[in-house]
Order: C-alpha cells, then sequence, then structure tokens
C-alpha cells in the first residue's frame, strides 16, 4: 500500500528516528495484538522498528517465530523482518540462526539474501557466506538458496567486491547459477561505475556549496 511504501521510504531510507519510535511501539503492540494493524501495514512496520531495534525487540521477533510456525502468513512478517535489525550484533545472531534447524532450509537463502542486502549488514553477512559455504551448499544444495545468495551478492558497489565475488566462485564453482553469477558481478561493476563518474562531480558540487 502507498502508506506501507511511505513507511518504509522515511522510516528506512530516510532514518527518521523519531517515525521508528513510533514503528517499535506499533511493533509491540502487533505482538500482543494482531488485530492493532492492518495486514498490509504490518510487514512495513516491523521492518522500520527493526533497524534501529534492540535485542529486547529482536527476541520478541524471535518468539513469535516459535508461536507462529502454523500461521505461514504471519510467521514470515516477523522472519522477513529479521535482516532489517541493523545493531551489528544482531546480524550475527541472525547469520547463525540462518543455519540453524529452526530455519527451513528453503527460506536459509532468503534469510541470507536479505542481510546481503542491507548496507548495515552486506559485509558481515558475505564474510559469513564465505566462511560457512560448505555448510551452506551441504545444506541447500545448488539449485535451492544458493542462487538466492549468489543472486543478492548484486548489491555490492566496489571493484573490490566484484573481485572478491568473482575470485571466490572461480575456487568455488557453482554451475547452475553461473548465469546469476555473471549478472551479479556486472550489477556490481556497473554501480561502482557509476560511483566512479558521478564522485568528482559530486565532490565540486559539495566543495561550491560550502563556500
Amino acid at each position: 500500500s502507498r502508506r506501507a511504501e511511505l513507511l518504509g521510504l522515511v522510516g528506512v531510507t530516510g532514518n527518521d528516528e523519531a517515525l521508528q519510535r513510533r514503528a517499535r511501539e506499533l511493533a509491540i503492540a502487533y505482538v500482543s495484538n494482531p488485530s492493532s494493524l492492518p495486514g498490509t501495514l504490518a510487514p512495513a512496520v516491523l521492518r522500520v522498528a527493526a533497524v534501529s531495534g534492540d535485542a529486547a525487540l529482536y527476541n520478541q521477533y524471535l518468539a513469535q517465530l516459535e508461536k507462529l510456525a502454523a500461521q505461514p502468513e504471519e510467521y514470515y512478517r516477523f522472519f522477513s523482518a529479521l535482516p532489517w535489525f541493523s545493531d551489528p550484533v544482531l546480524a550475527q545472531r541472525t547469520l547463525k540462526f540462518a543455519i540453524s534447524p529452526a530455519v527451513r532450509t528453503q527460506d536459509t537463502g532468503t534469510l541470507l539474501a536479505g542481510l546481503l542486502s542491507r548496507p548495515a549488514s552486506r559485509d558481515a553477512a558475505w564474510a559469513f557466506v564465505q566462511a560457512e559455504w560448505a555448510t551452506l551448499t551441504q545444506r541447500l544444495g545448488t539449485f535451492q538458496g544458493v542462487p538466492t545468495i549468489i543472486g543478492a551478492l548484486g548489491n555490492f558497489c566496489s571493484t573490490e567486491a566484484a573481485a572478491q565475488v568473482r575470485q571466490f566462485f572461480a575456487r568455488n564453482p557453482v554451475p547452475s547459477a553461473e548465469r546469476t553469477l555473471q549478472q551479479s558481478i556486472e550489477r556490481i561493476e556497473n554501480c561502482a561505475a557509476l560511483v566512479a563518474r558521478q564522485s568528482p562531480a559530486l565532490t565540486a558540487w559539495l566543495g561550491s556549496a560550502a563556500r
């Protein structure tokens, strides 16, 4: 809905602290009473609340997952909000949770992709994926969650990241996801090239604005 889009834009992209605090109040109320928010708005509220959320809120989300295992729609509202916690300690908890028995194998890739998509957790998630690659390929196989993870690597934006991704998969090839890998590397390189082209103009503009 339009309200959900605006909430995400201001609360996440704009990092509006007042809106994040209000989202937290609404999220806590939603935990106690799911009818307190319309279904179209609940996912956005849970995500915005998570951006500046602490361990107490994180634990509430996790507790809901245990309660809602038989209610997929409600379950995934909380599950999909976990990667939005910006606290590095909580991101590490989500990374470990992703490969725990508590998470369905078909959901592991989605959770890791969410962490790779968020600037706050991207580097940590990529380090984790590399360190746990053997576990991930054994747990997921190369046709299920692994392509999802590889696709999410396209969210990086530097030539160094492109080189790292290329080198890692040269050592650990995934033939079934070769096309996805190439697309991710292209996205990274295109983003890095755009930044390189725009940076001098932006620096000059900021310099003139400061005078």
